[in-house]
């Protein structure tokens, strides 16, 4: 065998080795731009950034940088799943103090409609008392108290529809924020 031949595979190890050194370069520089980003990536982005295929990430003869990969990736979405959750909990946490408050306000406005029914029938007991010596002034002033309190519980009885609709309102936001958040945050695979 002539020098020429032996160094031809000598060569093209060589050659293999600096392109692999290359990738695992390139690979290196997309994980720290990501990372940077702060925002989550997947293994995929890093291979379409650094223009390697998966099996180079994964493959046996560069555990280091596997683990680089995979440790980086799932910092990333555990980061993200974090601030989301942060971010979620202090919305939720407002959306639940709505309808806290407006649970309240219904129980509340249920409470005066009770209170304003029974006012209204003991005013009409008094005013239609069959043994009851009422005189005609008297009457009167019954009559225009009951009126009174019936403007005031039909008052009461739609600002208790507007409550109900901002508690199911404050409901329906929780209950999409908690979906948004189980379709937006999924553990890693």
């Amino acid at each position: 065998m002539t020098e020429t031949e032996r160094r031809r595979p000598v060569e093209a190890i060589e050659s293999r080795n600096r392109r692999t050194l290359e990738c695992e370069n390139r690979v290196r520089r997309a994980v720290t731009k990501l990372v940077k980003t702060g925002l989550p990536f997947t293994v995929e982005e890093v291979c379409r950034r650094a223009d390697v295929g998966k099996t180079f990430i994964y493959d046996k003869k560069r555990p280091a940088l596997t683990k680089l990969v995979l440790t980086a990736r799932d910092t990333s979405q555990m980061t993200t799943r974090t601030r989301f959750a942060a971010h979620d909990e202090a919305e939720v946490s407002s959306w639940r103090e709505r309808a806290l408050n407006a649970e309240a306000r219904v129980k509340e406005l249920r409470a005066t409609v009770r209170q304003q029914d029974a006012q209204i029938s003991d005013v009409t007991g008094q005013l239609f008392d069959p043994e009851g010596n009422h005189l005609a002034e008297e009457n009167d002033r019954l009559r225009s108290q009951i009126d009174a309190l019936n403007r005031q519980i039909t008052s009461v009885r739609s600002e208790l529809v507007v409550a109900q609709r901002s508690l199911q309102a404050s409901r329906a936001n929780v209950r999409r924020e908690q979906e948004r958040n189980l379709s937006v945050i999924k553990p890693p695979s």
